[in-house]
């Protein structure tokens, strides 16, 4: 196989997933944006220190991101109880329903794969999809100087 085929292939790929994505968040969310969404509701609340570490970007670009996100209503900050100089990154009720209508999308969309692919397909899908993965996070960069 020709390596533009595969690269097509993931192109063609990621732009249908988005798409899907964008059909229950028209929001019009930035991948950076839904990162850090996503981060919160599986791990927590976190300081932009952990985020800016978690995702490796710039406090620059951190910054950017959650602006949009403030604005939209879907993160709050709040001052920790420990060190009051210290904020404190949170979902709110709207950052929390925004990411249930993702989880929808996703339901439906794996609802889709498994009505057309055989157990065995969805195995090897899976099993391609951690390797694909773990391949495009091997070489990640360090995080960029604040």
């Amino acid at each position: 196989m020709e390596q533009l085929e595969l690269e097509n292939a993931l192109s063609l790929l990621q732009c249908t997933l988005v798409a899907q994505r964008t059909r229950y968040t028209p929001e019009q969310v930035t991948w950076g944006q839904y990162d850090i969404l996503e981060l919160l509701r599986l791990r927590g609340d976190l300081t932009p220190s952990q985020l800016c570490e978690i995702l490796a970007i710039s406090r620059q670009n951190l910054s950017k991101f959650m602006r949009g996100l403030k604005s939209l209503g879907f993160i709050a900050q709040d001052r920790s109880k420990k060190d009051k100089r210290e904020l404190i990154t949170h979902l709110t009720d709207e950052g929390k329903a925004f990411l249930a209508r993702a989880a929808l999308g996703r339901k439906q969309n794996a609802q889709k794969l498994q009505a057309q692919l055989t157990p065995t397909e969805q195995a090897m899908f899976i099993e391609l999809s951690h390797k694909v993965i773990n391949a495009l996070i091997a070489d990640k960069l360090p995080t960029e100087p604040d």
